[in-house]
């Protein structure tokens, strides 16, 4: 018998797929494409593209390019046949079965696996099939992550190591501190309790040439990951439950509670309008005509610097629209009058009383962040009790959640309270004020500010005849009766 012309020679397209490749080899899809080659010869069937997708799952809903031009090639009727290893090769997702029918049917297409043989979609008891082998699929990934969580979880309790990129401080693996790296780690969570910030000592840690992990230069948010890591302290965090690691700490527990205490309050500070700005009034200021924040300005004046605030009429950072752009005045009268106000203010037996009792402690702090905690892990226990144990029944679950919850919202804002009025620890409220506030630091000062003080209102200079802006402290044409302090306390 004549063999077929190579016109008639059916024409297939080969998918590989790989879930995981962690060498970057593509070992595993070149083994599928010649075990696909060799199933193709026995099918007299042609081989007209091979389409390999490395390190995709088809589980986790992934884009896969190569799978999506496989479907346009099968419906457009360009291709006889798909080969493939196994169907899970093709689909793990039930929906993802059904457009896969679809597009067969549309263009004719047939598949055939190493694995499982030719899969006849044509027919009900050949999608049947499918289906089944599809519900299969899923069953294994399924069951396979369960496993996956399972061995973590016995992992996280018995305080091994749980896997990924060494950790900055340790050696592989986790099986003993790195000792020049600790030392970087212990220096950073000093630092931080004596109230550097993150961005400072990473700048330093560059210029002594200290690097990361990777070898690469630290930035304030690597600085932060690092030294914020539980394991640091001897705790293996898993799905929000701490466990005790089988390994030693880095950072004693007492000094790592003040470290947390100290970065929450750094928190707490940032958001007070322009921390760690170039101006102590900076984010205080507004415009009393339009309500907008007035941004600081440097102006020339007969050959003199000097900074002003202005309600700007265009937004520098956007181009969109700003304020009116009516209001301008000099900053230094308005820093002074400021602090006249407060140092007036704190004189008062009364106000300093109230702030001092608005202190809170240490102590306080950490019992409530050991309280978090204690609820963050009761909340995470209600979850793995209901998906991965099958301990409850929906409703037992949703009334545990809703508990679970509740108490975690109430700690949470209890600690959010707390640190509100932690920041006037900071302030030391005895003593000369007038002294303190020439000797302050520039966060100190704008600490005070947002302690007291929720806005510093601008408004218009009268335009009536005869008004004349009066003298201010000798020293400047100003008139206090046109700034408005809004007082917090």
């Amino acid at each position: 018998m004549n063999p077929l012309p190579v016109s008639h020679t059916p024409k297939a397209v080969i998918y590989c797929r790989i879930s995981s490749d962690k060498t970057g080899a593509g070992l595993g899809v070149e083994r599928q494409e010649k075990d696909c080659r060799e199933l193709a010869r026995r099918l007299k069937m042609q081989v007209v593209e091979v389409l390999s997708e490395n390190d995709t799952s088809a589980y986790s809903g992934a884009p896969r390019p190569k799978y999506e031009r496989l479907l346009e090639m099968m419906r457009s009727g360009s291709i006889d046949a798909v080969l493939a290893l196994h169907t899970d090769r093709l689909h793990r997702s039930l929906v993802e079965l059904e457009e896969y029918v679809n597009a067969s049917e549309q263009g004719s297409v047939t598949t055939h696996t190493v694995m499982a043989g030719p899969i006849d979609l044509s027919t009900p008891s050949g999608r049947l099939v499918a289906r089944q082998l599809g519900a299969v699929a899923r069953y294994e990934v399924e069951h396979a992550i369960e496993r996956v969580k399972a061995a973590k979880l016995q992992m996280a309790q018995s305080g091994k190591y749980l896997g990924g990129q060494r950790p900055f401080g340790f050696e592989p693996g986790r099986t003993a501190i790195r000792e020049e790296e600790a030392a970087v780690i212990r220096e950073i969570v000093q630092r931080v309790i004596d109230g550097d910030s993150f961005r400072a000592i990473a700048m330093d840690l560059n210029r002594r040439g200290i690097t990361t992990t990777h070898q690469r230069e630290w930035n304030a948010l690597k600085v932060r990951n690092v030294a914020l890591r539980p394991i640091n302290t001897g705790i293996v965090r898993h799905n929000g439950i701490d466990y005790e690691a089988n390994s030693p700490a880095i950072i004693p527990r007492d000094q790592w509670e003040d470290f947390l205490i100290a970065v929450q309050l750094n928190r707490t500070r940032s958001n007070h309008p322009g921390t760690f700005r170039k101006h102590v009034l900076n984010g205080f200021v507004f415009c009393g005509e339009c309500g907008k924040k007035m941004v600081h300005k440097t102006k020339v004046s007969r050959g003199k610097k000097s900074t002003i605030v202005s309600c700007e009429s265009g937004n520098r950072q956007t181009g969109g629209n700003g304020g009116c752009g009516r209001v301008a005045r000099s900053v230094d009268p308005i820093i002074e009058l400021v602090r006249q106000s407060i140092i007036y203010r704190l004189n008062s037996p009364e106000l300093v009383s109230a702030l001092h009792a608005q202190k809170t402690s240490a102590e306080t702090l950490k019992e409530l962040h050991a309280k978090q905690r204690a609820a963050e892990g009761r909340a995470q226990e209600v979850l793995d009790d209901y998906y991965v144990h099958n301990l409850l029944t929906r409703e037992q679950f949703e009334r545990a959640k809703v508990q679970a919850d509740a108490a975690l919202k109430a700690i949470n804002e209890r600690i959010e309270s707390e640190y509100s009025h932690a920041v006037t620890s900071a302030i030391d409220l005895n003593g000369n004020l007038e002294e303190a506030w020439e000797n302050g630091t520039l966060e100190w000062r704008r600490d005070l500010i947002a302690l007291l003080i929720d806005k510093i209102i601008v408004h218009r200079v009268p335009r009536e005849t005869g008004y004349k802006r009066p003298m201010f402290c000798g020293k400047w044409r100003f008139d206090p009766d046109l700034i408005d302090i809004q007082w917090r306390a």
